[in-house]
């Protein structure tokens, strides 16, 4: 997404600097100077400038073009900057870690939480973006800790959140069912099995 953004801003950007005004440099000079001679006179005079020998569409009016530039390096800017936010999140994301312990999950910037204090994990993005949200107490307070499996390596990603619901209760799994263990397919429609008490590897 991020690429295809950036590849849009660049088109708009063309079309800005030089494919517009190109087309309204020729509609112009075929209003001026040929509208009312010979085709011939044109396709010579356009394979002279190394123009497209077509008919141009009719020109803008001068504040209409400016309107139509300024639109295109607009667009160029908005699609720019949205693309590249897309392809820095990959990036940002690079060297970063998630780990389930005996007792809780550690991440590599500094962010931890106890099982013990896991109030729901809210599965409503996990099938379709791989996203899951975990509120959790802290010291009193309500705090959120995201898994990613975009951000983080899928697969690993996976077995820690199906670690995770095998140390709370099934109660705070919502808008979604409890992970299969690792390698086995989800089923989406069967009901939700007791957990076993996992053994978990730091």
């Amino acid at each position: 997404m991020g690429v295809a953004a950036i590849g849009f801003a660049l088109w708009c950007l063309y079309d800005g600097i030089i494919a517009w005004p190109r087309e309204q440099e020729r509609a112009l000079a075929w209003e001026k100077d040929f509208a009312d001679k010979p085709t011939e006179e044109w396709v010579t005079f356009a394979e002279e400038q190394g123009w497209s020998t077509s008919l141009p569409e009719e020109s803008k009016s001068e504040q209409d073009y400016k309107i139509a530039i300024a639109g295109q390096y607009a667009m160029a800017l908005g699609s720019g900057l949205v693309g590249l936010w897309l392809l820095s999140i990959p990036l940002r994301a690079r060297g970063r870690w998630i780990e389930a312990g005996d007792t809780g999950l550690t991440s590599s910037w500094g962010q931890s939480l106890n099982y013990n204090d896991i109030q729901e994990i809210n599965k409503r993005q996990w099938r379709s973006k791989g996203i899951a949200k975990i509120t959790y107490s802290d010291n009193g307070r309500s705090r959120r800790f995201v898994i990613d499996d975009y951000k983080f390596e899928r697969y690993p990603t996976d077995a820690i959140l199906y670690e995770i619901e095998q140390r709370i209760d099934l109660d705070k799994i919502t808008n979604g069912p409890p992970e299969p263990p690792p390698g086995e397919p989800q089923d989406e429609d069967a009901p939700a099995e007791p957990a076993e008490e996992p053994q978990v590897d730091t």
